[in-house]
């Protein structure tokens, strides 16, 4: 699981200079990311309310999404589980 202060909030652009999404991740991660598509961060971001990043934030790095709804954790299966039926 990626460490939680690690993790970057980005607002990306498209080749064109074009608002393309908001992402979070690692700083490698988003970085990689943009790279792989051919865009770029145009802003990163101090902070943004844990219910913004639920809601409009797509998550780009490895393992689970530390921001996830978190409903329990399944210990049978040693994983979380995560509602997000709304």
């Amino acid at each position: 699981m990626t460490d939680i202060s690690k993790i970057e909030y980005a607002k990306v652009h498209n080749k064109e200079g074009h608002f393309q999404e908001y992402c979070h991740g690692t700083y490698e991660e988003i970085e990689f990311y943009c790279e792989q598509r051919g865009w770029y961060v145009d802003k990163y971001f101090d902070h943004v309310n844990p219910s913004t990043v639920q809601k409009g934030f797509r998550y780009i790095g490895k393992g689970v999404d530390p921001c996830a709804t978190n409903r329990g954790f399944d210990y049978d299966k040693a994983e979380p589980i995560i509602d997000d039926s709304w």
